[in-house]
């Protein structure tokens, strides 16, 4: 006989259907307290735990939605989308590898569950989860796994355009920009006005075509933090210095903490010359996810004067061409502390800055454990040298270069080894009398995300056809078929440097450089040294970028002579224009 006050099965069951009812017609208050009475009555009721977990979750309670899907997939382990509902609780709070492991679980348990085949795909699709891959060709793999993900999950929901997109953004990450365009021209044709597809549509659209894409976003969504750092991008590239700071104000209004937008808005102040806000609100880049490292045994940031006790570390942090940039720097603090610094470098660095600068002491760069995020212990060498005081090395322009009139040196800062200029010397003698050029066209991590920053080889052709030129090449990277192609395709020669590890003997690449009469390539450590050692070199870039510091030049490298694409559809009319001025050298 049932007691007064106790649910049958029946009604527990009427209860729960009742909540659906409600939950389906978008009344989740309603349906929350139908599920609360039947799991008053039976506590360990599954769909009940389910649901509710369902409801706190549409509610934005997801620390309450979590208890009861976490009862939910233990009372139901077979069940795809009691796991689907526990990843997205656990998503939404930002635990990212167990709510990865949900929706994987979720898929294992019905291959053709189309909403944990979507919330997996976006989530591993992600610009974030892209960029804690460790190598590109992890990237590369989970890519293309998101996208057959996404796929699938269209496929068998096709009329979530929704979903459409996300597989548009998947696609975008790819490269592989001409199913992007299928799929945004699909979507579009439903009459869709959905922010993200004109976003999406400006990443692969060019010139006034990718503004208007980016207004009409930012019309539809008014705070979309992306879509307003990228027209600042825009105006950027297409060098309206002072529209892109605009732009980045506006990003720091609508976003004021976050790490992305703070970055931007202090890479606008440098590129509009503003240099001591400037590289004070650069700080923000150590909590960069990708640039985040925890450092330990540190004493105090060092204030830019002179420490009356114990040594200044400059502590590593920055990429090789960061790195060779900023040793322009090194001479000032040689002056200012002498003796009393201990500059950490990459080991391929350290005898060419150790020559440079014989007043600085270097040391190689500290183990970083892996993370994530990295760490790296400074106890040891804060007390075998006595520091005092830390500076990163990307603030010594803070202490060094407050204004653009700081900028005071030479054509060169860095000394090559004497013996090797020698043997490089003697070398390219025997190329003849002809302009020695030395090309580059790639960095060593290549990534779809900045592929209009760099070239391929063959829009070299307009430097290619010049008559009185020998090419040397100085790409890091393997290469072989790339220079065979080049040769084959316009009847030339391209020296290779035998001998030399172009990728690690750094000491011996300086020499080398320092003996061509002229370097073209991208903004790689390649331009980097050529601007160090004083060779002229033509620096090619998608746009004026923070490094001009509200210049037409490079401050840190006079030899160098800046050449942007712009929004122009190629790199053709760039070579057209360095070809023209190195005709007119005479040898």
């Amino acid at each position: 006989m049932q007691k007064s006050g106790q649910q049958s099965p029946q009604n527990i069951e009427q209860l729960i259907k009742c909540g659906l009812e409600y939950q389906n017609a978008g009344k989740i208050e309603a349906a929350k307290n139908c599920y609360i009475k039947a799991l008053n009555a039976s506590p360990i009721e599954p769909d009940a735990n389910h649901f509710l977990g369902v409801a706190y979750h549409q509610l934005g309670n997801n620390e309450q939605a979590l208890e009861y899907l976490k009862n939910a997939v233990e009372l139901k382990p077979d069940s795809s989308q009691v796991f689907n509902h526990y990843g997205c609780a656990l998503l939404a709070l930002n635990r990212l590898s167990e709510a990865m492991q949900a929706f994987i679980k979720a898929i294992e348990l019905n291959s053709s569950n189309p909403d944990a085949l979507f919330n997996l795909g976006q989530l591993i699709s992600t610009e974030d989860a892209l960029k804690r891959s460790e190598s590109d060709e992890e990237r590369e793999k989970t890519a293309a796994y998101a996208i057959e993900l996404l796929n699938k999950a269209v496929t068998l929901n096709p009329s979530q355009l929704e979903w459409k997109v996300k597989l548009a953004g998947a696609l975008l990450q790819a490269g592989q920009k001409d199913a992007v365009k299928n799929v945004l021209d699909f979507i579009l044709n439903q009459k869709a006005d959905i922010p993200e597809v004109y976003f999406i549509r400006s990443r692969i659209n060019r010139g006034i075509e990718a503004y208007n894409d980016l207004k009409k976003s930012l019309i539809l969504n008014p705070n979309t933090k992306s879509c307003i750092n990228n027209i600042g991008l825009w105006h950027l590239t297409a060098e309206n210095r002072p529209d892109a700071l605009v732009w980045s104000k506006r990003g720091m209004i609508a976003a004021p903490s976050d790490i992305e937008i703070l970055w931007n808005y202090a890479l606008g102040l440098l590129a509009n010359g503003h240099l001591r806000d400037g590289w004070l609100a650069a700080k923000c880049r150590h909590f960069k996810p990708e640039m985040f490292i925890e450092r330990f045994g540190l004493p105090p940031e060092w204030n830019g004067r002179s420490l009356k006790n114990g040594s200044l570390l400059v502590f590593h942090e920055q990429g090789i061409g960061d790195e060779l940039r900023f040793a322009s720097c090194f001479e000032d603090l040689s002056k200012k502390m002498g003796a009393n610094s201990i500059v950490e470098t990459d080991a391929r660095l350290l005898p060419l800055f150790s020559r440079s600068f014989p007043n600085l002491n270097f040391t190689e760069k500290l183990e970083r454990k892996l993370g994530p995020p990295p760490k790296v212990n400074y106890t040891a060498i804060v007390e075998k040298f006595n520091i005092a005081a830390h500076c990163p090395l990307g603030d010594l322009p803070l202490h060094f270069r407050p204004t653009i009139n700081h900028f005071k040196h030479g054509n060169s800062y860095l000394i090559p080894d004497t013996k090797q200029q020698e043997v490089w010397r003697k070398t390219f003698k025997q190329l003849g009398s002809k302009l020695k050029i030395g090309i580059c066209w790639q960095t060593a991590l290549p990534s779809k995300h900045y592929d209009d920053y760099f070239f391929d080889i063959h829009e070299l052709e307009p430097i290619f056809s010049l008559k009185n030129a020998a090419f040397i090449n100085l790409q890091y990277t393997e290469c072989e078929h790339e220079l065979k192609s080049a040769e084959e395709n316009f009847n030339i020669k391209i020296f290779r440097p035998s001998n030399i590890d172009m990728f690690n003997e750094l000491d011996a690449v300086a020499a080398l450089i320092s003996e061509l009469d002229l370097v073209i390539g991208p903004m790689t450590a390649v331009i980097s040294m050529a601007g160090g050692v004083g060779t002229k070199c033509f620096g090619l870039n998608l746009h004026p970028d923070w490094t001009c510091l509200g210049t037409d030049i490079q401050p840190w490298t006079p030899s160098m002579t800046c050449k942007y694409r712009g929004h122009s559809a190629s790199w053709k009319p760039v070579m057209e224009s360095i070809a023209s001025e190195i005709a007119a050298i005479k040898v």
